[in-house]
């Protein structure tokens, strides 16, 4: 597995500059002030406010061939639904066009666009419902109607999943939007924005774990629940709008069969890449890019060497058939009970840590998860320890509890067992101890 920290970095790494949220904000006040102040549009104008990944704060900084960053502003006017959307958005754009900073306006399917250096805006004019001052109604260039539309009310869903998940949500998003970037093929359009937001948050894991661990059992989860039941069979699921007051608004309505299959298919390769080739800092930059940190530990070979070949450790017992994946997550309490980071293969450990493994898998139950121990050195050996057999989970159907008790390179697999065939297993985990 990938040390804490350098998930730590990479999100660090594709986070947007402080210059330039400070600039988006500063062009979202100077706009606010041009419409406020504007002879003919002051009279129009309630209210400007910043929308989007800026607002949610889960934005991310573009990549190396991505110059421009995506931002979206909601313009409030006293218009109600009798007015019609087209006229709305081509006198919002007139207005924009009178002054040279905004010269570059054209109207666009439900905002007015806007290039200026280092950002794109959307300037979205909106209507308020007659009896929420806060639920919005936005408009349509071609037919010219007003769908509902909860911006503040996303915000507020998005700030309360974040809670509820430890502060992990948000980062999370980050990743798969970087994901996303760095992954979607061209010509192809994978869900973003709200859409995507809302899927990821259907399909969380443990948030209580790692980063990576957290990342990993979300991917699975989404190829769990999407791939067998819809994209085999060339259906779209229903993702319901976040919000609590808009009703029936599926968030995936018309959208490509084959797009969301590319998404969740490309998905799934990465959970079988990391699978295949192992959670190190190198099988993420094949996933993430080079913004992901190269590995700082030299980790040694021999180690896990000594634990794959030692003579005690038994074969598996049942057939295999790939049906999935499966991963390992650790989490380890010291004597003091403070938490303490380990990477797989890591420096050693003291004795006496708890230690909790997880298997983490996208395989449908029913199942069950067995474990294979194997110990080496002569601490071990001398009480009969080395272990290597394979044994029940005994903290819930998919954990196992350890302490650290023998000094030496020891290691830890799991398997998944479905219909007395083995359908995943999972990279050794080796654990050092001093």
């Amino acid at each position: 597995m990938a040390a804490q920290k350098d998930f730590d970095l990479f999100l660090s790494n594709i986070e947007p500059s402080e210059s330039i949220i400070q600039y988006i904000s500063n062009v979202q006040e100077n706009l606010r002030e041009y419409l406020e102040t504007h002879n003919y549009y002051k009279t129009i104008h309630n209210n400007t406010f910043l929308s989007g990944s800026y607002a949610k704060h889960t934005s991310i900084r573009p990549s190396k061939n991505d110059e421009k960053r995506d931002v979206d502003i909601i313009v409030v006017t006293n218009y109600d639904d009798s007015k019609d959307s087209v006229e709305v958005l081509n006198e919002l754009c007139d207005v924009l066009k009178e002054s040279e900073i905004y010269n570059t306006a054209t109207v666009q399917h439900h905002s007015v666009g806007i290039e200026m250096e280092k950002i794109s805006i959307d300037v979205v004019p909106v209507i308020s419902d007659i009896s929420d001052k806060d639920l919005y109604y936005i408009g349509d260039s071609e037919i010219g109607n007003w769908t509902n539309t909860d911006p503040k009310g996303h915000m507020e869903w998005s700030t309360t999943i974040n809670k509820k998940y430890n502060k992990a949500y948000k980062p999370l998003v980050k990743i798969f939007k970087w994901w996303r970037r760095t992954n979607c093929p061209k010509g192809i359009k994978y869900p973003k924005g709200i859409t995507l937001e809302k899927l990821i948050a259907d399909n969380l894991g443990d948030s209580s774990a790692s980063t990576e661990a957290f990342f990993i059992e979300t991917m699975n989860n989404i190829v769990s629940n999407y791939k067998e039941s819809y994209v085999n069979k060339g259906l779209v699921p229903i993702i319901d709008d976040p919000s609590t007051k808009i009703k029936d608004n599926n968030l995936l309505d018309e959208y490509p069969a084959e797009e969301f299959g590319s998404f969740v298919n490309n998905i799934q390769d990465h959970v079988n890449l990391l699978n295949n080739e192992g959670t190190d800092n190198n099988t993420w930059q094949k996933i993430l890019g080079s913004e992901f940190p190269a590995s700082s530990n030299k980790k040694s070979e021999s180690n896990a060497l000594a634990c794959l070949i030692a003579n005690h450790r038994q074969k598996m017992p049942w057939s295999f058939s790939r049906g999935g994946a499966v991963f390992i997550a650790l989490q380890v309490m010291g004597k003091d009970g403070k938490c303490v980071d380990y990477d797989n293969n890591g420096e050693p450990l003291n004795k006496g840590c708890s230690l909790r493994f997880r298997a983490i898998t996208g395989v449908k139950p029913p199942f069950i998860i067995k474990w294979q121990i194997t110990n080496t050195g002569e601490e071990a050996r001398k009480a009969g320890c080395l272990r290597g057999n394979f044994e029940d989970s005994d903290d819930g159907p998919t954990a196992k509890k350890e302490v650290t008790q023998y000094t030496g390179c020891h290691s830890v697999q799991c398997f998944v067992i479905k219909n007395r065939v083995c359908v995943a297993k999972s990279k050794d985990y080796i654990i050092n101890i001093s």
